[in-house]
């Protein structure tokens, strides 16, 4: 056994028992985010796919609303965003 996996073991033999719950919860949740993350792998430009995957949604999304897009003055709809957060203003 390791040093470092005795001193992980005496930590959690030293951890009061109305805290071991949330001591094992969050080592399964480190270990499987590890695992996760190990499994997951990047693409040939070392993205992240997940990344890659929702930056596509969002384009396709705005190809699908381009119209609705172009249309929104967007110095207009920031004024009344404003208005309406901090009252009128002159």
């Amino acid at each position: 056994m390791t040093a470092l996996r005795q001193e992980a073991l005496q930590i959690v033999n030293d951890t009061p028992d109305d805290l071991l719950a949330a001591l094992v919860q969050n080592l399964k949740d480190f270990k499987y985010e590890k695992i996760d993350s190990r499994n997951r792998g990047v693409t040939a430009d070392g993205l992240d796919p997940k990344k890659v995957a929702a930056l596509a949604a969002i384009k396709e999304w705005q190809q699908q609303h381009l119209e609705t897009l172009k249309s929104i003055n967007a110095e207009e709809a920031r004024d009344l965003a404003m208005e309406e957060k901090y009252g009128p203003f002159n």
